[in-house]
């Protein structure tokens, strides 16, 4: 059975992988970015079909591979050259929803030290309906602990924004409510959360960070943005090695910082 699930569950990451790839590659065309690898790309799995269908067997099968290889290499040369789509912000989630990718998930990791903005209602329920309604799925948060409006964390998550439209301490207030509500849930798979004291700067939302088509978006809180939507967030796979590594151990840490956390 558990062989079935992760059959099941890789395939999800790649259909991910493979709907955020296609997307990639129509943005590119729409900004007439890397037209020559693409062309030559297409070109080659033109031959490389030809081959297979108008030449002897043998023959054929060679040439299709050669061909289709080259493709391949040529694609890929141009997909690891995507490091402006690396660099997004909120709107992304625009383009691309990530209550998409929330939905078919087996594994989220969330830190958000307020969380309003991102676990709203909305996406809850989606985390319900998505990697909790699973067997072997999990959810972690993480978020800060309360505070009150005249604590200096209060003053420094409220300078973030120029036009705040609602308190930090109060925020914090809802999401720890919110996430309390959830814990109570009678679900197959697994949810936790958990609160520290320290605001390290960063968010960080980790869908099915060690499957394929898993990824992190790593957020930086800046200072004075006119609005959350303003936030630079980084957007990582397991193709930008080290440093994906780096951001899930740094949820790890964050997490485990709770778990020894004697409150």
């Amino acid at each position: 059975m558990s062989g079935i699930m992760d059959g099941v569950v890789g395939g999800t990451g790649i259909g991910v992988m493979v709907r955020r790839r296609f997307k990639q590659i129509l943005k590119d065309l729409q900004h007439r970015r890397f037209i020559d690898l693409y062309a030559t790309t297409l070109v080659a799995f033109i031959f490389a079909a030809l081959l297979l269908v108008g030449a002897d067997l043998p023959d054929s099968v060679r040439w299709s591979l050669l061909f289709a290889g080259l493709g391949f290499l040529l694609l890929r040369a141009a997909l690891a050259n995507h490091r402006e789509d690396r660099f997004l912000d909120r709107s992304d989630y625009d383009r691309n929803p990530i209550t998409d990718d929330l939905r078919a998930a087996r594994d989220v990791w969330i830190f958000a030290p307020v969380g309003s903005n991102f676990l709203t209602e909305e996406r809850c329920d989606i985390l319900r309906r998505g990697p909790l309604a699973k067997d072997g799925g999990a959810v972690r948060i993480v978020v800060l602990k309360q505070f009150d409006p005249d604590d200096p964390i209060s003053e420094q998550l409220d300078a973030l924004l120029d036009f705040p439209v609602q308190k930090a301490a109060d925020s914090l207030r809802e999401t720890r409510a919110r996430l309390a509500s959830m814990k109570q849930w009678t679900v197959k798979g697994t949810f936790a959360y958990g609160e520290i004291s320290f605001n390290p700067g960063f968010s960080i939302v980790a869908v099915n960070p060690h499957s394929a088509g898993g990824y992190a978006n790593v957020e930086f809180h800046g200072f004075r943005n006119d609005a959350i939507r303003s936030r630079m967030h980084i957007h990582l796979t397991r193709d930008d090695g080290p440093w994906y590594t780096y951001w899930l151990e740094q949820f790890e840490a964050i997490w485990r910082s709770t778990v020894a956390d004697p409150s």
